[in-house]
């Protein structure tokens, strides 16, 4: 049995991708001059990164549970502690933007986007569906994966039942789900599955995050696969660099192939320049940075520009601001609020079992 104790390579992945979302995100303020243009055009295949979160969720979660969630207490407890992983950080980021369509009707705050803040989108924001009926991207849309995560969370006790059987029926389920959403696209005519967000977002999800687990329940396999010097390195800033030319499905699969590059380095315990770099250090701010980095834009880039009657030109300066500023409320966020409110809904939940069980400590993977 290959060693799983450090993914610091997909860990290093995560935090990579999470600032490439940013990227992309941020490039779209400043789609009024020549600069934002050309970021745009050339970045928006750094969407694609959100799905390498999900292999890498798939791995993880395999990793910490597999096994261990063979009846209703077990499931309602791998529930709950991811649940008090996403959904506070959620609440928080939906209650502002909530604040700010307050705002907006009573006429305190204007916007040139009144759509984005529905109040009809609240009940699917709030029950965690709006990667299924979402209206629009609304609210802190990058939340939408949040809700496709959940999707595979709660479908995670039957796949590992299947897998405990036959691991390699995990396999059958990549290749199922990606043919229905394939066919599913060709009948409906829809944009590429690689595209859905807010309304099919949570299929989309679905092949990766199966990936995902595959990659750990055949680990031994894929750690004995040759590795190739420098190939993980050289394939992410391929696709960071030249992804922009690929056709979205090839992208997607680009996409997989690097998350499966790092899964091998990682099973096989073998050192690459990404690990060599410590990337894997600022893994924990991923999910943070992931979350607050749109309301950081618009506190910085939307209302900072307007304060200060920046021409689109002069407002780029914000770009550097809102980045270091996104930094350091990702660390406050982790810090003060993330992990202390997890840890105490966590025993809270543990307290209340009726039959209590030993609760392994909260680890560093489980960050995803």
């Amino acid at each position: 049995m290959h060693d799983t104790s450090t993914t610091r390579h997909q860990d290093g992945l995560r935090i990579i991708a999470a600032g490439a979302v940013v990227i992309l995100h941020y490039s779209d303020y400043f789609k009024d001059v020549p600069a934002g243009r050309f970021m745009v055009a050339h970045t928006w295949h750094f969407n694609l990164f959100v799905d390498l979160f999900f292999v890498v969720s798939g791995f993880v979660i395999a990793r910490q549970y597999f096994g261990r969630v063979n009846d209703a207490a077990s499931i309602g407890r791998f529930l709950w502690r991811r649940l008090a992983r996403i959904y506070p950080l959620h609440l928080a980021t939906l209650a502002f933007y909530v604040a700010l369509a307050g705002a907006l009707h009573f006429g305190a705050a204007r916007t040139d986007n009144p759509a984005r803040y529905p109040l009809s989108d609240l009940p699917a924001q709030f029950l965690l569906l709006h990667a299924f009926i979402g209206e629009r991207l609304t609210f802190n849309f990058p939340s939408w994966s949040l809700s496709a995560e959940m999707f595979c969370y709660l479908l995670f006790p039957v796949v590992a039942l299947i897998a405990q059987r036959r691991k390699e029926a995990v396999i059958a389920l990549v290749i199922v789900a990606a043919l229905a959403n394939s066919l599913w696209t060709s009948a409906a005519g829809t944009t590429p599955w690689a595209d859905w967000i807010n309304q099919g977002g949570a299929f989309r999800a679905l092949p990766a995050f199966n990936l995902g687990m595959a990659c750990y329940l055949l680990r031994d396999r894929i750690a004995c696969w040759p590795v190739i010097p420098g190939a993980l390195a050289a394939s992410l800033m391929a696709f960071i660099v030249l992804g922009s030319w690929l056709p979205t499905t090839i992208a997607l699969i680009a996409i997989y192939a690097i998350a499966m590059l790092a899964v091998q380095v990682d099973c096989a315990g073998r050192e690459t320049l990404l690990s060599r770099l410590r990337f894997d250090r600022w893994s924990p701010l991923t999910y943070s940075c992931y979350m607050l980095h749109i309301p950081v834009a618009t506190v910085i880039i939307t209302f900072g520009s307007r304060l200060l009657s920046l021409s689109p030109h002069e407002r780029l300066i914000l770009a550097p601001v809102a980045i270091i500023v996104l930094a350091f409320s990702s660390v406050v966020s982790l810090r003060t609020f993330e992990t202390p409110l997890r840890r105490y809904l966590t025993e809270a939940y543990d307290r209340r079992a009726i039959r209590p069980a030993p609760s392994p400590a909260i680890s560093r993977q489980e960050s995803t």
